[in-house]
């Protein structure tokens, strides 16, 4: 009886695709017709095929040098990779340590013939990735023509209604306004975050205000109702929180510290002898 693992993955983004639990009960299914004993089960959840920056595959890339097992037993291939080129990779350094990919679901003859079925499995795999990724792109871009929220951290201030639409939060966009007045009002960024802090306000991850979480509200065209999605920047499509005189100021004032900065690391630059 040879020894075997199960490698199962789950894309998010693909509520169509099987299971975990179901990939590993094919799978232990699988093994139990075939004389598999099964030593381990890796599992990577809400991760794509088309990245290698799987953990749990990862990880069992780097087990197989041990020979603790001899098979690794999928779904389906496109559970291991969804490209000729990573496929190919990887399946040739767990050749070099004495173990094979197995699909439990796919009838690969053993022959030279499998060379070929496998070929067409992964090359279809990869079509699927490629057309899915087309059509989440091309659904993300037409929310993003409607001003709609496309996932991700949500912008401090604002909050979003049942249709995804931006709207105001009322807790927060007030602590916006107030970060962008003082600020202008020529108020050092330190004592601000300071006094945010000890107040207890929290940032949108819950995280005490710092320089970071602080600049980048400063620097957040959203704030003036710009919608922005990658490329794209649709002016007083969101409700705005600052006037465009306002942010512009801020702007401004940032742009002087940071001369002054620059200025500052000249002065103090080494003198060549």
């Amino acid at each position: 009886m040879k020894n075997a693992v199960i490698y199962a993955r789950y894309s998010s983004y693909n509520q169509t695709e099987m299971s975990i639990e179901g990939q590993v009960a094919e799978c232990r299914s699988d093994a139990e017709k075939n004389g598999l004993y099964i030593v381990h089960e890796y599992i990577d959840r809400a991760q794509s095929a088309t990245s290698d920056r799987r953990p749990e595959f990862l990880h069992m890339v780097a087990d197989s040098e041990w020979g603790n097992f001899e098979v690794i037993l999928v779904y389906q291939l496109d559970r291991f990779a969804r490209n000729m080129t990573d496929a190919g990779y990887y399946k040739k350094i767990l050749a070099q340590n004495g173990v094979r990919v197995v699909s439990a679901k796919e009838n690969i003859a053993s022959d030279s013939s499998g060379v070929i079925q496998e070929g067409m499995l992964f090359t279809m795999g990869q079509w699927y990735s490629a057309q899915l990724s087309e059509k989440v792109t091309r659904g993300m871009r037409q929310r993003a023509a409607q001003f709609k929220y496309n996932g991700g951290n949500l912008t401090y201030g604002f909050a979003i209604d049942k249709d995804g639409h931006y709207i105001l939060d009322k807790k927060t966009a007030p602590i916006v306004k107030e970060i962008f007045e003082r600020t202008a009002a020529g108020e050092v960024g330190t004592e601000i975050m300071k006094d945010l802090n000890k107040r207890g306000i929290k940032t949108v991850r819950g995280n005490s205000f710092g320089k970071n979480s602080f600049q980048s509200i400063l620097r957040n065209e959203r704030y003036k109702g710009t919608y922005v999605y990658g490329d794209m920047k649709f002016p007083n499509a969101i409700p705005r929180i600052v006037s465009d005189e306002l942010f512009d100021k801020v702007q401004e004032i940032l742009g002087e510290k940071k001369i002054q900065r620059q200025d500052l690391q000249v002065l103090h630059l080494p003198q060549c002898a």
